[in-house]
């Protein structure tokens, strides 16, 4: 599963799992937690939240925009959005993610960082005369 489909899928589930009640309380909570690392993420687009919460509402006719954002931003790739939405994932359906359902793999990706408080910068393709 890529990055943003695990992402999507979390935030499509929200408290709509059907588990038990701390159960709900928990997926509640860290999709609250995947929604405010998104909004940080996003904040260079000024579309970008409004987007979020329509597709919370309506996950169906929004998620190609949310996956254009998660993508432009980087946040298919960010390690904390990951770990939540697993976490998410884990919660509502324990069966999926015991079998690796939900995955995340990023072998032959470009413009991956994995941890906590980096700063990274990409350059692909050919350099621009004189940037060199």
């Amino acid at each position: 599963m890529e990055g943003a489909d695990l992402i999507l899928a979390a935030l499509s589930i929200g408290g709509t799992a059907a588990v038990g009640q701390s159960a709900t309380l928990a997926v509640n909570s860290a999709h609250t937690a995947l929604r405010q690392r998104l909004r940080h993420l996003f904040a260079r687009h000024p579309q970008a939240p409004a987007t979020l919460d329509l597709h919370a509402q309506d996950p169906d006719t929004f998620a190609a925009a949310v996956r254009r954002y998660l993508a432009e931003t980087g946040a298919d790739g960010d390690e904390q959005a990951l770990r939540t939405s697993a976490q998410i994932m884990r919660i509502a359906d324990p069966t999926g993610s015991a079998s690796g359902k939900y995955r995340v793999d990023v072998r032959d990706a470009q413009g991956v960082q994995i941890g906590d408080f980096g700063h990274q910068q990409n350059t692909f393709g050919t350099p621009r005369a004189g940037t060199e």
